[in-house]
């Protein structure tokens, strides 16, 4: 008889994570229904504050096959809560979304790349009902893990970054060639109209805070008077400049963005003296059919050190622009190749989305892991809790400083006009 054992700090164990379930998983995993269970430990797979749209369990499930030792794999378990607090996630089926990337898209992509390269972890199982949960392999098993969020990533990380980016990028121009209809249900990301639609709606309410918070404290720095004055006047209209940061254009390069490229999407693999080989992303349920310059402006402005942004902006795009390239190239499948200037033009007619991960969801990331403990979507729905939260994200030091400098640079592309 199998056993299931929840640890302690899983407060309320999902009665659909029990042998019958993982017997599944595990026969996908394994190719083979030969398997006996034996005992199933489930922990929590994340710190608590670092996810808000999802529980995230690890899973060490033991077993024996005939003619084999006792084994034990690990599994990653995302479920999705159908709360009244992130009804945003139901508006944009983000559910819907990762099932599609993590089945369909991902393995065509790395097809594309002649599997030499990974986007993403296997997924075993994916169920609607009764709480929308996926499986995946546990990357930390074979070396992948987190960078620091509170730190940022340094130059070596945003290489790599680009040049993966890059490829996923490209690899995702020629299969909207190869299958025309594959990312129709990719026309809702992060700022959505749907999901931005109700002034009481979780988004909306958040955004809402930290731009008011942003004004405020602007507002109080000796010589950014006139910064601040627009920021007032750009938070007045704050839902449709959100939803016009992400808007489709005329004749914009499109591509498959990730849509929620910050560093905890992402999971690095070093060598022994601790140099970054490899990373893959995680995370699909924000993805979005647009321009890069959505995932290029979000990733520079939520996960780089100040260093880094202020210094070598260019050469990241450089990079980019030519794995893009490249990748294209080696493809050959007739999708035109970008000039490095038609890159440099989505990225700036899109750094507004840049504005708005500066103070929409930067002032999160760049907060002390010590206040974090509590924040979860549920607890967001108190006002007074929110406000607090805020008020305490927007006396991060990093985060000061790098608002003093990217503020002036968003004023002079335009940004506030």
């Amino acid at each position: 008889m199998c056993s299931i054992v929840f640890d302690a700090e899983v407060v309320v164990p999902p009665s659909h994570l029990n042998v019958a379930f993982f017997e599944e998983v595990l026969e996908t995993a394994l190719r083979t229904a030969r398997v006996q269970l034996l005992a199933i430990h489930i922990r929590m797979g994340s710190s608590t504050g670092e996810n808000y749209c999802s529980q995230i369990y690890r899973a060490k499930v033991s077993f024996k096959r005939p003619d084999h030792p006792e084994q034990q794999m690990v599994f990653i378990v995302k479920s999705i809560p159908r709360q009244d607090s992130v009804e945003f996630i139901e508006d944009l089926e983000v559910y819907l979304k990762e099932k599609i990337t993590y089945t369909e898209v991902l393995p065509r992509l790395e097809l594309m790349m002649q599997c030499k390269r990974r986007f993403g972890p296997k997924l075993y199982q994916c169920i609607k009902e009764p709480e929308s949960t996926l499986v995946f392999e546990d990357m930390g098993q074979v070396g992948f893990k987190m960078a620091s969020r509170e730190l940022g990533l340094d130059e070596e990380h945003c290489q790599l970054v680009m040049e993966r980016l890059a490829e996923f990028h490209a690899t995702s121009m020629v299969l909207a060639v190869l299958d025309p209809h594959i990312f129709d249900a990719y026309t809702d990301g992060m700022l959505s109209p749907r999901g931005l639609a109700k002034d009481d709606g979780l988004l909306m309410r958040f955004f809402a805070g930290n731009g008011k918070e942003l004004h405020n404290l602007v507002g109080s720095w000796p010589g950014f008077e006139r910064i601040a004055e627009k920021i007032g006047k750009y938070m007045q209209n704050q839902r449709a400049n959100l939803e016009r940061s992400q808007a489709p254009q005329e004749k914009e390069i499109k591509v498959l963005n990730h849509g929620d490229l910050w560093v905890n999407n992402l999971l690095f693999k070093y060598d022994t003296a601790q140099r970054v080989q490899d990373l893959i992303l995680i995370d699909f349920q924000l993805s979005v059919w647009g321009s890069p310059g959505i995932d290029l402006n979000y990733f520079f402005y939520t996960s780089l050190t100040l260093e880094v942004l202020r210094h070598r902006r260019s050469q990241l795009l450089r990079s980019y622009h030519a794995k893009l390239a490249k990748t294209l190239l080696n493809l050959d499948l007739g999708v035109p190749v970008p000039s490095y200037e038609q890159i440099l033009e989505e990225v700036h007619r899109r750094e507004a989305y840049g504005f708005f991960a500066s103070y929409g969801i930067f002032p999160t990331v760049s907060q002390d892991k010590a206040q974090t403990a509590d924040n979860n979507l549920e607890n967001f729905k108190d006002e007074d809790f929110a406000n607090h939260k805020v008020r305490q994200m927007f006396e991060s030091r990093r985060l000061a400083e790098t608002l003093r400098y990217s503020l002036p640079y968003f004023e002079r592309a335009g940004v506030f006009n």
